[in-house]
């Protein structure tokens, strides 16, 4: 795994290998996180369509209206506290 994308590592999964990203606040910051590693848009957009597990949601609201264009890597949270955000949101989401 490149080096810039160490952060991949404490994203949580499904039980297929994908990254969770059923949410925006998520998206957001894993777009932007993406964007600091140095990928473009494009190259970001791809990791997260063949990597990630979306949700119709962010999909619809995220990529198909292209609001993940907007975003920008100053913008992203440290890698750490974004993982551990996506963490907390994840397993508060199994309790519903």
């Amino acid at each position: 795994m490149k080096e810039d994308l160490q952060f991949l590592k404490r994203f949580p999964k499904d039980r297929n290998g994908l990254y969770i990203v059923y949410e925006s606040y998520t998206f957001d910051n894993f777009f932007r996180l993406l964007l600091k590693s140095d990928l473009d848009c494009e190259e970001a957009l791809c990791f997260i369509l063949s990597k990630c597990s979306l949700s119709a949601l962010i999909f619809q609201e995220r990529i198909h209206n292209k609001r993940y264009k907007k975003f920008s890597a100053t913008d992203a949270l440290p890698a750490n506290l974004a993982a551990n955000k996506a963490q907390l949101i994840h397993d508060l989401m199994k309790f519903k």
